[in-house]
């Protein structure tokens, strides 16, 4: 499909409505563009994206969501450390997905989703390893096949449920994500972002015009890039399931003792900020119960070279 450059036209829409380049600059770091799916469900789209801008597509096919996966003829369905088969959620045709900088996604072939999102929660700590959910990525001209695994109904959680979900298309369009703190103000700000806002004395106009050129989403059911989706209660002014922060927490573990909480807030931030230049939530979507969302998180060079093995599951519960 055709690429399209979404931060060089920031940067003319920038440029011409007379930001200096050093605003424009900080303030692009934290721009980010997603590619954002909503599901066509008996004829009509469920979930809409909002007002686009001229020439935004709508309508770009990109995926399937539910049904049988089309596995490598000699591929096993892939399996829990049980051994029993995951669900599989999605699958989308990269060729077909709208080209984001940033996402190195690959430029054909197709990415499979499989997550027992349940069992995924249930896993206190994070091993690094793709336990109850697995990305696989094959390649174009692979020879394919769809069908059951032999023993898709053991696990007791189907007992009441179909192993299967119906299938539905799923349509893209790219959006922006900005950390809402953005447009806070000035009063409401941490000391990290305060020092970052510096740079930035007129961030709201700036988000005014990114708006204007591709608006936030109001819902997906599958997001590609962007910022991680929040559910919960708050740590140092960020979301207890942030991943990136629990990451971030985690790497300063043992060096935030004896100091005080505006210094360790102050260290935390600046840690998350590096954090989520190494790692990108890679795909998000709703699950089939309301209070779960399932998200893979990788590491931006794993994408790069395209080792979807390395990815992390990373389940969250709404409530």
């Amino acid at each position: 499909m055709t690429s399209v450059d979404h931060y060089e036209l920031f940067w003319r829409a920038a440029t011409d409505a007379g930001f200096t380049k050093t605003e424009t600059a900080t303030f692009a770091e934290l721009l980010r563009f997603a590619i954002c799916t909503t599901q066509q469900d008996n004829g009509e789209i469920a979930a809409h994206p909002g007002d686009l801008p001229p020439g935004q597509p709508a309508d770009l096919l990109v995926g399937r969501a539910g049904g049988l996966p089309q596995l490598p003829v000699d591929m096993p369905w892939p399996t829990d450390p049980e051994g029993y088969p995951l669900p599989f959620i999605a699958s989308f045709n990269c060729a077909a997905l709208p080209r984001v900088e940033r996402l190195p996604l690959p430029s054909d072939g197709s990415l499979l989703v499989f997550l027992h999102h349940q069992e995924d929660y249930d896993v206190c700590e994070r091993s690094g390893e793709q336990q109850y959910g697995r990305l696989l990525y094959v390649l174009a001209g692979t020879e394919t096949a769809a069908q059951l695994p032999a023993d898709y109904a053991a696990h007791p959680y189907y007992a009441n449920r179909d192993f299967i979900a119906p299938e539905q298309d799923l349509f893209a369009v790219v959006h922006a994500d900005l950390p809402s703190w953005l447009t806070a103000e000035d009063a409401n700000l941490s000391v990290f972002q305060q020092q970052l806002a510096r740079d930035m004395p007129h961030r709201r106009e700036l988000c005014a015009l990114v708006d204007r050129l591709r608006p936030a989403a109001n819902s997906a059911a599958f997001q590609f890039g962007g910022y991680s989706w929040h559910t919960g209660g708050k740590s140092y002014g960020h979301l207890y399931d942030d991943p990136e922060l629990e990451m971030a927490e985690k790497k300063l573990r043992g060096r935030l003792t004896g100091i005080d909480r505006a210094q360790e807030a102050f260290l935390v931030e600046q840690k998350l900020q590096r954090i989520r230049r190494e790692w990108l939530p890679l795909v998000q979507f709703e699950t089939r119960d309301d209070v779960y969302f399932g998200r893979f998180m990788i590491r931006a060079d794993d994408l790069a070279a395209q080792r979807f093995d390395r990815a992390v599951s990373w389940t969250e519960f709404t409530e």
